[in-house]
């Protein structure tokens, strides 16, 4: 892990640290750095690939995510309300998947990203 937490991070501990009780529940494209990964060694290997791919696995509710973490890690002190947003843009990886990518579920990447941050001290 880099020395400086990236803004992707941020974003997701941000909901750990119970300083706001509302968050506005917009839609996160995510998706799983090590999903990316594969889906480069995809591309570059697939004499079929051509062009530009979009590679975003889960687009989900700020709320859902959340609901996903207090399963995980129930004691951590979450937003408790959520204030819907307009203007929510998803993306589809439908051309990188019919070239055979596959990503992770979205609990195992959660539950990845929050064990990485716990073994670099960066959350409690």
């Amino acid at each position: 892990m880099q020395s400086i937490v990236n803004t992707s991070s941020k974003v997701l501990l941000n909901y750990f640290k119970g300083d706001r009780e509302t968050v506005e529940n917009r839609l996160r494209n995510m998706v799983d750095v090590r999903d990316v990964a594969d889906a480069l060694v995809l591309a570059y290997e697939n004499p079929e690939a051509s062009g530009r791919y979009i590679c975003s696995s889960h687009p989900l509710k700020v709320s859902d995510m959340i609901n996903i973490l207090k399963t995980l890690y129930p004691s951590y002190p979450y937003p408790k309300n959520f204030v819907e947003t307009d203007g929510n843009i998803t993306c589809s990886s439908e051309k990188l998947q019919k070239l055979g990518w596959t990503f992770r579920a979205i609990e195992e990447t959660l539950r990845d990203s929050v064990e990485s941050y716990k073994a670099f001290g960066i959350l409690n």
